[in-house]
C-alpha cells in the first residue's frame, strides 16, 4: 500500500529533522542559532507533512481506538513542538541552557514516542 509507504517517508524525514535540531541545540557557536531557527521551521512543516499523509489513511483505515491514539500522540507532538518554540523564541537561545535542554528533551520525547507508535500501526495496518 503506497498510502503506508508515504507515511513510513515523512516519519523517517521527521526523525531526521529531531535529530538535526537535537545536534544543534548542544552547540555553543555563532550560527546555533540561526540553524536553529531554519530547523524548527523544517520541523514545523514536517509535521504537518506527516498529518497531511498519516491522517486520511488512519481515518480511513484503522480502527477508533488505533485513530484515537493516532491523533493524541500527534497532538501532543505537534504541541509540544509548539510550547517549546514559545517559551523559547530565539532571542531567548542560549540563555538559561539547561531549562532549554529540558524544554528540548520534552520535545524529542514527545517525537520519539509517536515515530515509534506510527512505526508499530504500520506494521498492523499492512497485517
Amino acid at each position: 500500500m503506497e498510502e503506508l509507504a508515504a507515511i513510513a517517508r515523512e516519519v523517517d524525514l521527521l526523525e531526521k529533522v529531531q535529530s538535526q535540531l537535537a545536534a544543534v541545540s548542544s552547540r555553543n557557536d555563532e550560527q546555533r542559532r540561526h540553524d536553529l531557527i531554519e530547523l524548527r521551521r523544517a520541523l514545523s512543516a514536517q509535521i504537518a507533512a506527516v498529518g497531511k499523509v498519516a491522517d486520511p489513511v488512519f481515518a480511513a483505515h484503522g480502527d477508533d481506538e488505533m485513530l484515537r491514539i493516532y491523533r493524541a500522540k500527534f497532538s501532543k507532538m505537534r504541541s509540544a513542538a509548539a510550547l517549546h518554540q514559545a517559551d523559547w523564541p530565539a532571542v531567548l537561545l542560549g540563555e538559561r541552557p539547561e531549562e532549554y535542554r529540558a524544554s528540548a528533551l520534552g520535545v524529542r520525547e514527545a517525537n520519539r514516542d509517536f515515530v515509534a507508535w506510527v512505526r508499530t500501526a504500520l506494521k498492523a495496518l499492512k497485517g
